[in-house]
């Protein structure tokens, strides 16, 4: 009569894992004046907005999320990323007629194979939530960063409109009205 043996594996797994997502668009400026004097513009006025200078572009992080903007191109990039670090641990048993050799072996490094494979399931089930919860943060922020881009667009076309009148001529009358973005100029030529 053989005897049965419990065989017994443990493992754990230790990794960060990330949920990111991403989307890119483009800023519609009128080009009143020339490329570079309406990137400067826009960059003046990003900045009172809270961005800030990294390499050639404008950038801001708040709330998980990090808009850049191109002030030469107009392309905005609004990216949001979220980690977390996992420490998954699990047990499994079966049970073997031998305790040690070959046998026993194979059937402790299937067990150990099994249990490995389950936690990486954990850790990209994982993954998939925190995915999810980077495009709910990404979408959460665009809503209220497209109001204030156009409101930022809507600034720098009427400042370069000035400007440009007073390349064209003396500006006799100029009324503005912030809250519903018109601008009118009487110009004499």
């Amino acid at each position: 009569m053989s005897r049965a043996y419990r065989i017994r594996v443990k493992e754990s797994l230790k990794k960060v894992v990330r949920g990111h997502d991403r989307v890119s668009t483009q800023l519609e400026i009128l080009e009143v004046l020339p490329c570079e004097q309406m990137a400067q513009l826009l960059e003046k006025e990003l900045q009172g907005r809270g961005f800030e200078r990294k390499g050639a572009k404008m950038q801001r992080k708040q709330n998980g999320v990090t808009v850049s903007i191109e002030p030469d191109t107009g392309i905005v990039t609004v990216s949001a990323e979220v980690s977390e670090k996992v420490a998954l641990e699990g047990e499994r048993e079966t049970r073997s007629y031998t305790d040690v050799g070959p046998s026993a072996q194979k059937t402790k490094e299937a067990l150990r194979e099994q249990l490995r494979e389950d936690l990486e399931k954990q850790a990209k089930d994982r993954e998939t939530q925190l995915q999810t919860q980077a495009t709910d943060r990404l979408e959460g922020e665009l809503r209220g960063l497209r109001r204030e881009l156009d409101e930022a667009v809507n600034r720098v076309t009427a400042e370069s409109l000035k400007q440009k009148a007073r390349q064209l001529g003396q500006i006799k009358e100029m009324t503005e009205d912030p809250a519903s973005g018109s601008l009118t100029i009487v110009l004499e030529v």
